[in-house]
């Protein structure tokens, strides 16, 4: 079977439907055809951290998904650009940075991109 590269792109701050697309990550990598990547990018960086929605109902299920996705080795990356516009540090989850072009280059050799 041949490697799907699939990319889930966050790019929306932590709310449920923030919530819901990281679920729907934890549940494309169950496939073995699957090599799942999440990418952080825009309003998405506070995703990481939870920076300005600390109280936000939907940041236990964000929590969740984002610590199941560690555990499951998926690559979490974070736009480097947005991280410093949004003033978001990388302290949790080992998510690493990408640089702009890292990021094109990231969804141009992905199969599938979920937005």
């Amino acid at each position: 079977m041949k490697t799907k590269n699939v990319t889930v792109v966050v790019s929306r701050p932590p709310d449920f439907a923030t919530a819901e697309k990281l679920r729907m990550a934890v549940g494309l990598t169950l496939d073995d055809g699957n090599k799942v990547t999440a990418l952080f990018i825009d309003e998405g960086v506070c995703a990481v951290n939870g920076a300005g929605f600390e109280n936000h109902p939907s940041r236990i299920e964000v929590d969740k998904s984002l610590e199941t996705l560690g555990l499951m080795g998926v690559r979490l990356l974070a736009h480097a650009p947005s991280l410093e516009i949004y003033g978001v540090g990388l302290e949790r989850y080992n998510v690493f940075p990408i640089d702009g072009p890292g990021s094109a280059d990231l969804l141009a050799g992905s199969d599938v991109i979920i937005n």
